[in-house]
């Protein structure tokens, strides 16, 4: 083994948080009524319901963490939007960035166990010049998954680019972007 000291540069930062609401039945039944022409997703106002102010608050406490943990300075945290996607079977969520924002978020408020999760890619464009063949891991990757699992959320750069491929089954997320 080599004395080495390993200086990890340039981190980007994805935090995973779990929350089961008590008002989930509310929520559910909210979007699902609010969704009744297949629409892909709700209006950005969520954050200004009733049925949502737990998750709101709950959403807060992490993205305090979040900036607290990484040494951010800032006054106040403001919700820009927060809305609901549904997907149905077969549909997916196309790569997608969220900008004029700081940090974005998902939370699966129902999943399936066929659901896609959500896949997010390298930020670093010149690092997918040349790539030797490798045993992806966390160190090497140009593109990481997270499960789509009931009762777990995201918290991420909005700058990141993600997407949700094909699901298998339908799920019910609700995002949200905050700037500070």
């Amino acid at each position: 083994m080599v004395d080495v000291k390993v200086h990890k540069c340039f981190p980007t930062v994805i935090y995973e948080f779990d929350y089961i609401p008590s008002d989930k039945i509310m929520m559910e039944s909210w979007i699902r009524q609010t969704q009744k022409n297949h629409k892909y997703h709700t209006n950005d106002d969520l954050h200004q319901l009733s049925y949502f102010m737990n998750l709101k608050e709950k959403i807060y406490n992490v993205t305090k963490q979040y900036l607290d943990d990484l040494e951010f300075e800032y006054k106040k945290l403001e919700i820009t939007g927060m809305w609901a996607n549904k997907l149905h079977e077969g549909e997916s969520h196309p790569p997608h960035t969220h900008s004029n924002n700081f940090l974005s978020g998902v939370y699966y408020l129902t999943a399936g166990k066929e659901s896609s999760p959500i896949q997010f890619f390298d930020p670093r464009p010149q690092a997918q010049v040349l790539r030797p063949r490798n045993k992806t891991n966390w160190n090497n990757a140009s593109m990481i998954q997270f499960s789509a699992v009931q009762g777990k959320g995201y918290i991420f750069p909005s700058w990141l680019l993600h997407w949700v491929p094909p699901t298998g089954d339908e799920s019910i997320c609700i995002s949200w972007n905050i700037i500070l």
